[in-house]
């Protein structure tokens, strides 16, 4: 079975500095032992990351950076020998500013970047917020994918709604030519994001950090049936493991959607023009 990963973070210095268990930020401090990701939060060679990678299931991975430091990070990455293992996701920040931001757009689509990362829980700004605006409209202009992040968090300085489903359906409908992926599939908010993802075909559903078995009913329906070519299979390692993850969800996909979920739906989200 071919698997693409679409929320992984790699484990060199720079990328688990946010993550330094001794010293992580505020944001994602609660996830390290919440996840029990200690042992994964130490930097190892790219060798040996992608030796990993490969050995428990994983053929390539949608790498998520978080700041124009990452950006240029990844960009060495990118331009290094295993390339043809990743897909790299830029990062920004509302606190560049509008023209930064854009500048730096500009640069990582010269570099062959697939997209960009949306993280209002981190930043605390809502994901309609008019300073992102100019930045969706420079996604959808340029056909980049816009990656946010959606879902319940852990950030309890933060609200919970910064990129609630309504708000996300505000941004499809402004944009309607955008490609949307939901990192972590609106869990928490129920039966509504389905919903804004079945109205809305430029919506994603990525399924990283989620355990199945946790999940309802309706939502394993929906990838299963009416929400099959547009749910992906990711991880968000290291918050979870890549092999563990792939055996719980084989056993929750019907075996004529596991193609789709664990690799077709993420190489034409990818690879095709929006819709």
């Amino acid at each position: 079975m071919r698997v693409i990963d679409f929320r992984i973070r790699l484990r060199t210095e720079l990328m688990l500095k946010p993550w330094n268990p001794d010293d992580p930020m505020p944001c994602y401090e609660p996830y390290i032992d919440l996840y029990n990701m200690r042992e994964r939060l130490t930097s190892i060679p790219m060798d040996d990351f992608v030796d990993n990678m490969l050995r428990q299931g994983v053929n390539q991975g949608v790498v998520c950076g978080g700041s124009s430091e990452e950006n240029r990070h990844l960009t060495d990455i990118k331009n290094g020998k295993h390339k043809d293992k990743f897909y790299f996701v830029a990062g920004i920040n509302p606190e560049y500013g509008i023209s930064r931001n854009i500048e730096e757009l500009h640069r990582i689509t010269g570099d062959g970047f697939i997209g960009v990362n949306f993280v209002p829980y981190v930043w605390g700004v809502e994901a309609n917020n008019k300073v992102l605006y100019p930045i969706y409209s420079y996604c959808e202009e340029h056909k980049l994918i816009a990656v946010i992040h959606g879902s319940l968090h852990y950030n309890r300085t933060q609200s919970m709604w910064l990129a609630e489903p309504k708000l996300i359906d505000e941004i499809a409908i402004h944009f309607p030519k955008l490609k949307i992926v939901v990192s972590h599939a609106f869990n928490g908010f129920g039966g509504l994001g389905l919903a804004v993802a079945q109205r809305h075909p430029n919506i994603y559903l990525e399924y990283s950090s989620l355990w199945p078995k946790y999940l309802t009913d309706v939502t394993l329906h929906s990838i299963n049936t009416y929400l099959k070519k547009r749910s992906l299979f990711g991880t968000s390692y290291p918050s979870v493991d890549f092999y563990p993850a792939i055996d719980a969800w084989s056993e929750a996909i019907k075996p004529d959607v596991q193609e789709l979920f664990f690799y077709q739906n993420a190489l034409d989200c990818i690879l095709n023009d929006p819709v």
